[in-house]
């Protein structure tokens, strides 16, 4: 994930708080682990293996170690990131679905909402929420092209990933996803 959530999308590390610059100047953090990574902001797409890992280290922030959430999280994993395509790959998309499907089994979710931020869809800019006439509506906070809510987008993706990674449950109505 990038921003305030980033974390090493090939390891899952941490990354540290100070800044580093390149030749460029552009400013990158280093991966808090011992094993050799190279500097990073984070990434819109990360491993399977690295979410899993913020998902154990972020978990642990509230509960104690749940070895049966995290197999059933890993697994979820996997199937999320073998079907998701391009729109749905997105970090935030795939942890939306995976708090669904772990909500949708039974597992206490409201954590992950601290660990995560929607973005816009198209752009992966930050989002400016406005109270709407039917309640919070969020726009990109970025020039970008769409001007409709975003959230409403979000939520469509994060079931549609759900729908075809687990084909054998029914689709999540978009406006009763546990997560978002």
């Amino acid at each position: 994930m990038i921003g305030d959530h980033a974390f090493c999308p090939t390891s899952g590390a941490s990354l540290s708080e100070e800044s580093h610059y390149d030749e460029r100047g552009v400013p990158q953090r280093a991966p808090a682990t011992d094993d050799p990574v190279p500097l990073t902001t984070g990434g819109t797409r990360s491993s399977r293996r690295a979410l899993l890992r913020y998902f154990r280290r972020c978990h642990r922030r509230h509960a104690d170690p749940d070895g049966k959430l995290y197999g059933r999280a890993s697994l979820a994993l996997a199937r999320l990131k073998r079907t998701a395509n391009a729109r749905e790959g997105r970090d935030e998309i795939v942890w939306y679905a995976l708090g669904e499907r772990l909500a949708r089994h039974g597992f206490e979710v409201a954590w992950m909402h601290a660990h995560a931020e929607p973005r816009c869809p198209d752009c992966g800019g930050r989002l400016a929420f406005e109270r709407g006439p039917s309640g919070l509506v969020a726009r990109c906070g970025l020039s970008c092209a769409h001007g409709g809510d975003r959230l409403d987008e979000i939520r469509g993706l994060v079931a549609s990933l759900h729908e075809r990674a687990f084909p054998d449950e029914p689709t999540p109505p978009t406006d009763d996803l546990h997560v978002l």
